[in-house]
């Protein structure tokens, strides 16, 4: 699987490893902010702290080896900023420090084991390699393939990719999503209180909302 480059064909969405979930831009935008929140958050999340200052779970080390980890899976390039400018890192650390704090010795292992694994190949620690290095091993993660005696390295990707998805296509009040980024990338409008037929339309021409579900629910703008 290539990973790390962003098409220039316009009609397709660049995410590197990421293979967005199906949802049609009528569900989008008829179910505003919670179908596309449901795409990719599960319920457990929803029950986040929100617009809090963010937890520190990570040590220093695991945190820049997630920082490297989803800018790898959702690239920074031509269609916008990627997983780490929208603040996906920050997402999934608050969520480990909250509704996923069962995954937190998930993230600890799997974090050690994708740097042991590229010292054993690059000879520097993931965060330090160039992108063609980083991408080989996470492809090797992804695949399963053997990484020392670290066993769980496609469920740990998995994991992470998932998450790296709800960071990025999630309302931004639950830490990621910054700047509507991910809502960008998909061309998703924003939520709205009521939707016209002529909204429906598919080629319908919309103007962008700047605001979260959460600052449309409590009209706080």
């Amino acid at each position: 699987m290539k990973m790390g480059n962003r098409p220039d064909a316009p009609n397709k969405i660049p995410l590197g490893l990421v293979q967005l979930p199906s949802v049609s831009r009528r569900d989008l935008i008829a179910g505003t902010a919670a179908t596309i929140a449901c795409a990719v958050l599960p319920v457990s999340s929803l029950r986040f702290a929100r617009t809090t200052a963010p937890t520190e779970v990570l040590t220093s080390v695991e945190r820049q080896s997630l920082e490297a980890m989803v800018s790898r899976i959702i690239p920074a390039g031509g269609y916008g900023p990627g997983a780490l400018e929208a603040g996906c890192v920050r997402y999934i650390e608050s969520a480990l420090g909250d509704a996923y704090q069962s995954l937190r010795k998930t993230y600890s292992e799997g974090l050690a084991a994708l740097n042991s694994y590229a010292m054993s190949h690059g000879g520097k620690a993931f965060a330090a390699l160039g992108a063609a290095a980083q991408d080989k091993i996470l492809s090797d993660f992804e695949n399963n393939d053997r990484v020392g005696d670290y066993s769980d390295n496609a469920a740990f990707f998995e994991i992470a990719r998932r998450h790296t998805l709800e960071g990025m296509f999630g309302d931004p009040s639950y830490g990621g999503n910054a700047n509507f980024a991910g809502w960008d990338l998909i061309s998703y409008p924003g939520p709205r209180i009521y939707v016209t037929p002529e909204m429906e339309r598919m080629d319908a021409k919309l103007s962008r909302s700047r605001v979260s579900a959460e600052q449309l629910m409590h009209g706080s703008h």
